[in-house]
C-alpha cells in the first residue's frame, strides 16, 4: 500500500513540474522585429520603415532607434553594407557584429538592448527635438510609415505618415542623444549637421561627442564628411518581470549627414 501511495505521489509531483515548465516556455517573453526586407532607401538621405500593425496583438509598449555617427574622409554618395569599410572601418565593424541578429528567430534574448549600448559600440537612442520620442514611436505608429530625411540644408527630419509615398504627415525634428545628460554634445543644437564641432577629433571624448567615431589615419588636410547609422528595434513589456523585452534589429540605414 505504501508502494502505491509513493507512486501516486510521484506521479502528481511529475505532472505539476511538466506544467511549469510548459507554462514557463510558453510565457516566454517575444516581440517580432521591424521586417528588415519592409525598409527601402529612397536615395543616399532618405529611407522609409513601414511598422507592420501586428504589434497591438504582442506586449509592445514603443521602438527606439539607436544611432551613431562615423568620421569619415571619403563622400560616398551611396552609402551601402559594401563600402562600410571604406567610409570608416568602425561603421563595417560595428554593422558586421549586429547583422547576424539581424532578421534572426534564434538569436533573441530580453537584453538585446546591451548589443548596442555596451562600451565597445555605444550606440545611443535617438531624439526628436520638443518631443518625447517614445510616446511618438508607440502605439500610435503602428500601421504608418517612418520616413527619415537627411536632405541638404535643413536638420535632418522624420515624418509619420499613412502612405510610402506622402508628403503629409507629422514631422519631428531629429536631434542626438545626450546620454540623459551625461555628457555635452556639440555643437549644442544636437542637430545631426556635418560641422566641425562634431567631427573634430578634440571633442570626440565620453563627455562631450561620446556618440561619435573617429576614423585614423585620415590626411589632416582632407574634407570631413560624417555617417550616421541607424537601427531600429521594438520594445515590449514583460508582464511577469515588468522589465523591458527587446527584439532583434532592423537596419534603416547610413545617412550621410548634410552641411549646414
Amino acid at each position: 500500500m505504501r508502494e502505491k501511495k509513493y507512486n501516486f505521489s510521484f506521479f502528481i509531483f511529475i505532472i505539476l513540474l511538466l506544467s511549469l515548465v510548459s507554462c514557463g516556455i510558453e510565457e516566454y517573453p517575444y516581440i517580432d522585429p521591424i521586417p528588415q526586407d519592409g525598409i527601402i532607401v529612397v536615395s543616399n538621405r532618405r529611407a522609409t520603415v513601414p511598422i507592420p500593425n501586428s504589434y497591438s496583438q504582442q506586449p509592445f509598449s514603443h521602438f527606439v532607434i539607436f544611432y551613431r555617427i562615423y568620421v569619415s574622409d571619403i563622400d560616398e554618395g551611396t552609402p551601402s553594407t559594401a563600402n562600410f569599410r571604406f567610409i570608416n572601418p568602425a561603421l563595417s565593424d560595428d554593422y558586421n557584429s549586429f547583422a547576424r541578429y539581424i532578421g534572426s528567430e534564434t538569436e533573441v534574448n530580453i537584453n538585446m538592448d546591451n548589443l548596442f549600448t555596451q562600451r565597445r559600440y555605444r550606440y545611443l537612442a535617438l531624439d526628436l527635438e520638443d518631443r518625447d520620442i517614445n510616446s511618438i514611436l508607440a502605439g500610435d505608429a503602428t500601421g504608418k510609415i517612418l520616413i527619415f530625411d537627411f536632405g541638404s540644408f535643413k536638420a535632418p527630419t522624420m515624418m509619420v505618415a499613412t502612405d510610402r509615398n506622402s508628403d503629409s504627415g507629422a514631422v519631428y525634428t531629429l536631434k542626438r542623444s545626450n546620454g540623459n545628460g551625461a555628457f555635452n554634445p556639440l555643437p549644442a543644437d544636437r542637430y545631426f549637421f556635418n560641422k566641425e564641432d562634431l567631427f573634430r577629433a578634440d571633442n570626440i571624448t565620453d563627455i562631450v561627442n561620446a556618440d561619435v567615431v573617429n576614423k585614423t589615419g585620415m590626411d589632416a588636410n582632407s574634407p570631413r564628411h560624417t555617417y550616421a547609422a541607424f537601427f531600429i528595434v521594438a520594445v515590449g513589456i514583460n508582464n511577469i518581470s515588468l522589465s523591458y523585452i527587446y527584439s532583434t534589429p532592423a537596419f534603416i540605414h547610413a545617412f550621410q549627414l548634410p552641411d549646414q
